[in-house]
């Protein structure tokens, strides 16, 4: 029998209404459970968050919360390539204040891709200086049958 405020998800294993609340938010902000827990004003030794941490349905609970809110991230209208832009900015900005100069110019160049900033200097023109008369007389040319001459 179930008490109130508890939901069953296996046979032998009850979850408190607390843990949905500790999952959702370990989803939406990648806290440990002992960080939710601290955060819903709970208090839960380490032992018990380890042991609730290793149960099965725990850990399916938790994967369902997390693919929800990347669902909601995903689906949300103002999600555009100038809010991940913007987020990589504020990752490399972070990273360079943490002295990983390499990385972060790693994303600034990312970003400069993705803002289509690096091109003409990176590809290569096999045509060289020909025009389209040139490679149209090239293409008259290879299209006729190869004549061989003997001696």
């Amino acid at each position: 029998m179930l008490c109130k405020g508890e939901v069953s998800l296996v046979a032998n294993y009850k979850t408190e209404d607390w843990h949905l609340e500790a999952v959702d938010l370990m989803a939406r902000t990648g806290c440990s459970l002992s960080g939710a827990v601290t955060e819903l004003g709970r208090i839960v030794s380490i032992d018990e968050c380890n042991k609730i941490l290793k149960r099965v349905t725990f850990q399916r609970v938790l994967w369902e919360a997390r693919h929800r809110f990347f669902n909601e991230l995903g689906s949300n209208p103002n999600y555009k390539k100038e809010s991940a832009i913007g987020k990589l900015l504020s990752l490399a900005e972070k990273l360079e204040v943490e002295g990983k100069y390499d990385s972060a110019a790693e994303v600034v160049f990312k970003i400069a891709k993705m803002n289509g900033w690096t091109g003409p200097e990176s590809t290569v023109n096999v045509f060289g200086d020909l025009s389209q008369k040139d490679i149209d007389k090239i293409r008259t040319k290879l299209s006729k049958p190869l004549e061989i001459t003997t001696h």
